[in-house]
């Protein structure tokens, strides 16, 4: 794969994660809204906000991994997958 398309994907996956951080923290400061039911989608969130850790580490280290190539598009595809219903369910 060619290093700028790695670059669009983490850059991509780190602003699909401004959202999922901000949903996420929501979530926790309100302990899952009136009868807790916010809490059923922590996990969700909280996977996407793992996705960071290899996202960065692509964009810092520049590492040529296709390991970290296939967990970034999964998780992108995983992410986006779930942006979209959560802003067609508002």
């Amino acid at each position: 794969m060619s290093p700028a398309f790695r670059k669009v994907l983490s850059t991509s996956i780190v602003l699909v994660n401004i959202y999922f951080l901000w949903c996420s923290f929501v979530i926790l400061k309100d302990g899952g809204g009136p009868m807790g039911f916010g809490i059923m989608v922590l996990p969700i969130t909280l996977s996407i906000n793992l996705l960071l850790i290899p996202a960065i580490m692509d964009l810092r280290k520049g590492r040529k991994s296709g390991f970290s190539t296939i967990i970034n598009s999964l998780g992108l595809i995983w992410a986006l997958f779930w942006l979209i219903f959560f802003l067609q369910s508002k």
